[in-house]
């Protein structure tokens, strides 16, 4: 009887120590480790508003982040909120970085006009924040690390080839390895494959027509907004940059993309670097993930919002970034 008494005993306080446990844990949950301090960095002469997220238990020097957005208009708080939450602030922050963002020339509280401002611009804004940012006491100045999606990953391969001496690797989440031109075509040609059930070589070809009439379009009347942008990026070509990057670079495709076709981007690595990669690049391919990393099947009609983001890229993301902060602690 007393042993059955025991062993009831030291159940409950086994249940109660559970309790405390899950009660602390939830104390001390991620809204109230993180701190968030403002920011306004000079590039251009221009002032870029930005913000950086970082756990308040971390003491000592740590890695950081800066996040470039993509194309089109809308603050990087506003626009990518549920996409970096769950990416870098609900995981990465636990792990010991700091992440920062801030909005492209001309959105948000940034000066600027953000349609007349260059990939080349762009990556020099992320390299002007990197500088404003790595004098802070928590920056490991030696471990800043730039990562960016969809346009934003053309930026992250600018800025590497162009500011080794400042960034420690990067990330291109959905950043195309081609051209600006033939992205226009792959986006097009996507939705033509959809809309029309055409095979991917007629969708192709149908494709490029289109775009071909609507760049000759944009140089008559392009002179604001998007157009005046696709005006100005239209001839782009990552190519030279790719070859020029000696730092760590992770290249995220999703299989699913319509935007940045997987086939595509690695026959344009194929081809810039004769087949054999360099062993600084890495890249990894989401089963079927779309653009924004989310779970969906090519020609998906239903609503975006709904579907769930990807577990697999998540734990990429992280997996890569920590070896790599690691390998420049070392050094």
């Amino acid at each position: 009887m007393l042993k059955k008494l025991l062993l009831i005993l030291i159940l409950i306080v086994f249940i109660m120590l559970l309790i405390l446990a899950s009660t602390m844990a939830k104390a001390n949950s991620y809204p109230l480790d993180i701190v968030q301090q403002n920011f306004k960095a000079q590039s251009d002469g221009l002032a870029l508003d930005g913000y950086i997220l970082r756990n308040r238990h971390i003491t000592k020097p740590q890695p950081i982040i800066v996040f470039v957005v993509g194309s089109g208009v809308g603050s990087t708080m506003a626009n990518y909120k549920r996409t970096t939450e769950f990416f870098f602030d609900n995981q990465l922050l636990e792990q010991g970085f700091a992440i920062a963002y801030f909005d492209k020339r001309g959105l948000g509280a940034s000066e600027g006009v953000w349609y007349t401002t260059t990939f080349e611009q762009r990556a020099l804004d992320a390299r002007n924040v990197a500088l404003h940012i790595r004098d802070y006491d928590f920056v490991d100045p030696e471990r800043i690390f730039i990562v960016g999606h969809s346009q934003g990953g053309w930026i992250v391969q600018i800025a590497l080839a162009e500011y080794p001496e400042i960034f420690a690797g990067g990330i291109s989440m959905a950043g195309p390895t081609f051209s600006v031109r033939k992205q226009m075509i792959n986006d097009a040609a996507s939705k033509i494959a959809c809309e029309d059930g055409l095979d991917e070589i007629a969708a192709f070809k149908k494709a490029s027509r289109k775009v071909q009439r609507d760049l000759f379009f944009i140089s008559l009347v392009g002179w604001k907004g998007n157009l005046r942008q696709l005006n100005l990026i239209k001839d782009f070509d990552p190519e030279s940059y790719l070859k020029s990057i000696n730092k760590p670079l992770l290249m995220l495709f999703g299989e699913n993309d319509p935007l940045v076709s997987v086939r595509l981007s690695l026959e344009a690595l194929d081809r810039i670097f004769s087949g054999n990669l360099p062993q600084n690049f890495e890249y990894f391919i989401g089963a079927g993930e779309e653009h924004s990393f989310k779970i969906a099947p090519k020609c998906f009609q239903g609503k975006w919002s709904e579907l769930a983001f990807s577990e697999s890229t998540r734990q990429k993301i992280s997996e890569w970034l920590n070896v790599q902060a690691s390998i420049n602690l070392k050094h």
